[in-house]
C-alpha cells in the first residue's frame, strides 16, 4: 500500500514537472537542445494572455535565432574537423572549439535578454512567476529522491 501511494505520488509530481517544461518549450520558442532560461518560462506562466500576445515581437528582433545558427554550424564544422572532411581549409581545432564557445556564450545573453524583457513587463506578476520557479526547483529535488529511493529500494530486492 505504502509503495503504491509512494509510485502515485512521484508519477503526479512527474507529470505537474514535465507539464509545466512542455508549457515553457511551446511558448518559449526554443527549438534547438538548449533549453531557454528558466526565468523566461516562470515568467511566461505568470503573465497573462495580453502580455503573451504581444511577445512574439521580443522574439522577433532579437538575434537568438541567428545566434543559434552559428552556434549549428560551429558545431558543424568541428565535427568535420574531426571526421576528416574539410581540414585543410579549416582552421586549428582550438579555434573551432573557441568559435562555438563564443557562439554558445552569446546565445545564452540572447536568452538572459528575453527572458528579463519578459520578466520586466509591468504585466508579469513577478512575485508569482519567482514563487514558482522556486517551488519548481523544489519539487525537482523532491522527484529526483522519490527516484533515488525507488532505485535503492529495488536495488535492496
Amino acid at each position: 500500500l505504502y509503495m503504491r501511494k509512494f509510485s502515485l505520488l512521484a508519477a503526479s509530481i512527474g507529470a505537474a514537472i514535465l507539464g509545466f517544461a512542455a508549457y515553457a518549450h511551446a511558448f518559449g520558442g526554443h527549438h534547438g537542445h538548449h533549453h531557454g532560461s528558466p526565468a523566461l518560462a516562470a515568467c511566461l506562466a505568470a503573465a497573462p494572455k495580453s502580455v503573451k500576445a504581444n511577445l512574439w515581437s521580443t522574439f522577433k528582433n532579437s538575434p537568438l535565432r541567428g545566434d543559434e545558427q552559428t552556434v549549428r554550424a560551429d558545431k558543424q564544422a568541428i565535427a568535420q574537423f574531426i571526421l576528416g572532411i574539410n581540414t585543410s581549409t579549416s582552421p586549428p581545432l582550438s579555434t573551432l572549439e573557441s568559435n562555438l564557445s563564443a557562439a554558445q556564450f552569446k546565445v545564452i545573453q540572447d536568452e538572459d535578454a528575453i527572458a528579463q524583457a519578459v520578466c520586466t513587463n509591468p504585466g508579469v506578476s513577478l512575485p508569482a512567476a519567482a514563487t514558482l520557479y522556486t517551488n519548481l526547483q523544489n519539487n525537482r529535488a523532491t522527484v529526483r529522491g522519490y527516484f533515488a529511493a525507488a532505485h535503492a529500494a529495488a536495488a535492496g530486492q
